[in-house]
């Protein structure tokens, strides 16, 4: 099916939304607001969906889509289509300390004998064939602070909490995997830091957390190091090349 029929089978299957694809804004957008006391029950719109036995419901229980048509060009001033936007906004003079917004909560959970997954969330840019697109970025995370910030800010927050590890699982933290079965060039870096910052950055790594010596960078215990096994080529900014020895044997006591 052709993204054109695709459309095509979206009218007939969806009337109301027939002027808005076909170019004629609708007068009166659907809009609803609404009042609700807090607490563990309390919601302002729920969709429940009883999925029936048979193949997965792979369309979502809400299944929400903009498409802009052939001909609805862009007057392009930096901001996107956006298919689903979510916004969790605090204005109460809450006590120090006290309350908390989030933007989105999202649980994938097997309650059942089996499930051969569970995803939280899978997040797909994608430019087609023969299109050209300028940049692709699967997630971008900004945190922004003009405020007071008492504790801390973290980018990216990975809690691994596996507490039952019977089926001797891989865990791993972070995977980065390069699936490119074209045969295309390669990426260029598994991990790529800059800054553009009047300070940037103290440290590359800081590993104080770790609780076992070995598993440290740096420890003053034990003898020096011997056995020396080869080295590690690291690239500086011009491309020079430079090198940190390695060893078969560990200094640590």
């Amino acid at each position: 099916m052709t993204w054109g029929q695709k459309i095509d089978w979206i009218i007939d299957q969806n009337d109301d939304i027939r002027p808005l694809i076909q170019g004629t804004p609708l007068s009166s957008p659907s809009f609803s607001a609404g009042n609700v006391l807090g607490g563990d029950t309390a919601f302002g719109n729920q969709t429940v969906l009883a999925a029936l036995a048979g193949k997965g419901v792979r369309q979502g229980a809400i299944n929400a889509q903009i498409i802009r048509a052939l001909g609805q060009d862009f007057v392009w001033d930096g901001n996107p289509d956006c298919g689903v936007k979510v916004i969790a906004r605090n204005y109460a003079a809450n006590a120090a300390n006290q309350g908390a917004e989030r933007g989105i909560d999202i649980q994938a959970r097997n309650s059942g004998a089996n499930a051969s997954w569970c995803n939280a969330g899978n997040f797909n840019a994608r430019n087609d064939s023969g299109k050209t697109a300028y940049q692709l970025q699967g997630i971008t995370i900004r945190l922004e602070n003009y405020g007071t910030l008492e504790t801390e800010a973290v980018g990216l927050d990975v809690n691994m909490s596996i507490e039952n590890d019977t089926g001797a699982p891989v865990k791993d933290a972070i995977r980065v995997r390069n699936t490119d079965a074209s045969g295309m060039t390669a990426c260029n870096s598994v991990l790529s830091v800059s800054n553009t910052s009047t300070n940037g950055f103290t440290n590359l790594f800081d590993l104080t957390g770790l609780t076992a010596a070995n598993g440290t960078l740096i420890s003053s215990s034990g003898t020096d190091a011997t056995g020396f096994a080869g080295r590690l080529r690291i690239l500086d900014a011009s491309g020079t090349a430079a090198y940190i020895n390695l060893y078969n044997t560990s200094h640590e006591a």
